[in-house]
């Protein structure tokens, strides 16, 4: 993975700058799905902002991207009037793709993700933070459809993030029960994009399924699934 993206860092560096383009990347997440933990689970419905900046050479193309914190105050819902955990979530990604092939249909590669999250347990304010970081691949394809527009396929896998729990109760920190939790994640994605002259406009779906497991004892720390309808504007920045 260290050779993969070192190598796409060298290639970046050495590409001709004019067959560089920048775009930058606003994405809504229309969220719909189940946040599940060891005390119950809780229905997820809400809208999450996604910010993409991407520098793209010939056969080489380099992507930072990222949730900020997103409240679940806002969404989690307690069926019954049984309180369920709320949750705030941010992501970032780091990646770099090689083109497969001579056209840009096909692109492999990967890269680091980074999550954060932090539960409010039943009763606010004891909380719970954790922070898992580890390796994100995907493929990607972008496939001609008519005369401005692309269909494009993504397929991301997150097979091990590693990271630490920690509890606090309001601002003091409490012993934990677990001090450590391993996760992984998918990401699937299909949306069609429209080019215009200096932006695009895409719209499509995306399928996010995450599970975390607490190391010891061994136990669900928490799983979050969603499916729902993305939007994004894509602006041109520098080519």
């Amino acid at each position: 993975m260290r050779a993969l993206l070192i190598l796409a860092a060298l290639l970046a560096l050495t590409a001709a700058p004019s067959r560089a383009e920048t775009t930058l990347g606003i994405e809504g997440v229309m969220v719909s799905g189940t946040h599940a933990e060891q005390a119950g689970s809780a229905p997820i419905s809400g809208v999450a902002p996604l910010l993409e900046l991407r520098q793209r050479w010939k056969t080489v193309d380099l992507a930072i991207e990222g949730i900020p914190s997103v409240g679940g105050r806002s969404y989690l819902v307690a069926p019954h009037g049984v309180p369920q955990p709320l949750t705030n979530v941010s992501v970032f990604n780091a990646l770099a793709h090689l083109r497969i092939g001579r056209t840009d249909r096909f692109w492999i590669g990967g890269g680091i993700v980074i999550i954060n999250q932090q539960t409010s347990l039943l009763s606010p304010p004891l909380a719970a933070a954790s922070r898992v970081t580890g390796s994100r691949y995907e493929a990607r394809a972008f496939l001609p459809s008519g005369h401005m527009g692309t269909l494009e396929l993504r397929a991301a896998y997150m097979p091990a993030m590693h990271g630490s729990v920690s509890y606090e109760l309001g601002p003091i920190p409490v012993p934990p029960g677990y001090d450590s939790e391993v996760a992984e994640a998918t990401d699937w994605t299909a949306e069609y994009v429209l080019h215009l002259r200096g932006v695009d406009f895409g719209a499509g779906v995306r399928d996010i399924d995450y599970q975390a497991h607490f190391v010891s004892p061994p136990a669900l720390a928490d799983r979050n699934t969603s499916f729902g309808a993305i939007l994004e504007a894509r602006f041109k920045v520098a080519r």
